[in-house]
């Protein structure tokens, strides 16, 4: 470790003289170069960028050759402060500039890539450029989630459309079907161009994703820009059962064919399992808020061993069969029948007790059908699962662990025939868990919870699988 003393002594040193000068608000030439050096070789002191945006500030609030040329990859910000007229991109000099130098050296520095977004949010950029400059560091390393979410971010501010944005990342996915972010970020892109974005989501935090919430029938763009740091992701990215406007079902069974794909390359790969669950739920997602809280009731039954064994079925006057249970903790009641929920839409549509002619029959009629595709859609992946994957794999994780989660699914939903079928299926899945504790002992803690109902987190958010 003596070897390193003299530059962390170095490093040191240059810190505290950068921060006495922040401290008097001075921003010398030589100062700016030390701080420049300073981030070249660690970019995360984020107050030395906090320096630089300060003594920049100006230059982009005078607008003009100077504020665009503070834009460039390789500007010279030395020479910005002291002359207004453009700055030359090439020279002697232009490697005194971190922030290009900063994330070729540091990719994935959460500082360097902020105070990017920082600078091209000035609006003097070039966004164009900008987009060519990530596509080629994505084409250096295509998993760089930092790469990804700044991506996003230019994408935002052109005001991009999804559907222009969809055909680089499926390229980039086919080149790596390992590829996590290039499948997440296909995720948001989906749900922009399909469901509008709506409702609130998790925020944007350190490297995660840097997506603007839009209206939930808002058009199939990525959004105009927004200041920093980024905005909202929309709900529907999680497949949930609040979103308005479901995927269309056309459109899943195309990505359910690429995921497909990408499994025959690699089982054993966890993103496109990932991305697979992601489409289960938004699957689900056209059952609608009901469904939920027949999962929430399922979800919450006490297994064997735990107080009264698994949920019972039930079935309602239509003969569809659904999963109660008792409830654990504020999960309460058990789900209504589809009847009821048909009167209860005739009384809010116009004041009827739900009969045929205040449309609660044709509600119905719509919530049934809907039923009866997802049910196809669950069935036809359950017997792709085993015949495209078990079959040659028998005891491959991924699949059995999917082949479980189907099979709850279509159980606790109701959406497995009679009540007699739902119960097989049920007991299918906890076959499989207790098959898994054995090829996965690292997770029999899981597989013993999902046995006794308390890891069915499929249709307890529909989609968060």
């Amino acid at each position: 470790m003596a070897i390193f003393a003299p530059q962390v002594d170095a490093i040191r040193n240059g810190t505290a003289l950068v921060l006495e000068y922040r401290k008097q608000r001075k921003y010398e030439p030589a100062i700016l170069d030390a701080a420049a050096k300073l981030l070249k070789v660690v970019p995360e002191i984020y107050t030395l960028w906090n320096y630089r945006r300060e003594a920049l500030a100006p230059v982009f609030e005078a607008g003009g050759s100077a504020a665009q040329a503070a834009t460039l990859p390789l500007v010279l910000l030395l020479l910005l402060l002291l002359r207004a007229d453009p700055v030359p991109t090439a020279g002697p000099a232009v490697a005194r500039l971190p922030r290009q130098a900063c994330l070729t050296e540091n990719p994935k520095s959460y500082s360097a890539w902020h105070h990017r977004k920082w600078v091209v949010a000035q609006g003097h950029a070039s966004l164009e450029r900008e987009l060519q400059i990530i596509s080629r560091a994505l084409d250096e390393d295509q998993r760089n989630f930092h790469a990804w979410n700044y991506r996003q971010f230019v994408c935002r501010r052109m005001g991009r459309s999804a559907e222009d944005e969809l055909p680089y990342v499926e390229e980039k996915i086919v080149q790596n079907f390992s590829n996590y972010s290039a499948w997440h970020f296909r995720t948001i892109l989906l749900h922009s161009k399909y469901c509008g974005g709506g409702g609130e989501g998790p925020q944007e935090g350190g490297g995660g994703g840097d997506v603007e919430a839009g209206p939930a029938c808002g058009p199939p763009t990525l959004g105009p820009g927004a200041a920093i740091p980024g905005a909202v992701a929309p709900a529907g990215a999680g497949g949930t059962a609040g979103q308005r406007n479901p995927i269309p079902h056309e459109v899943l069974d195309q990505e359910y064919d690429m995921v497909h794909q990408a499994f025959a390359t690699d089982s054993r790969d966890e993103s496109p399992w990932v991305y697979y669950r992601w489409l289960i739920g938004n699957t689900l997602a056209h059952l609608g808020p009901e469904a939920a809280a027949v999962g929430a009731a399922g979800a919450g039954a006490e297994g064997p061993g735990r107080g009264e064994g698994p949920p019972a079925a039930y079935a309602n006057s239509e003969g569809a069969a659904g999963v109660t249970g008792p409830a654990a903790g504020p999960r309460a009641a058990p789900p209504a029948s589809a009847d009821a929920g048909a009167s209860a839409a005739g009384r809010e549509g116009d004041g009827t007790d739900g009969d045929d002619d205040g449309g609660g029959g044709e509600a119905a009629a719509e919530r049934e059908a809907s039923r009866a595709l997802v049910a196809a859609v669950l069935e036809r992946e359950a017997g792709r699962l085993l015949a495209d994957h078990l079959a040659a794999e028998p005891d491959a994780k991924w699949p059995l662990l999917t082949l479980a989660r189907l099979r709850e699914a279509q159980a606790r939903l109701g959406l497995g025939g009679s009540a007699a079928d739902c119960e097989a299926l049920l007991a299918e899945a906890r076959s499989i868990y207790g098959r898994l504790m054995v090829l996965d002992p690292l997770r029999r803690g899981y597989y013993q919870d999902a046995i006794d109902g308390r890891a069915f987190v499929v249709v307890q958010a529909l989609g968060t699988v």
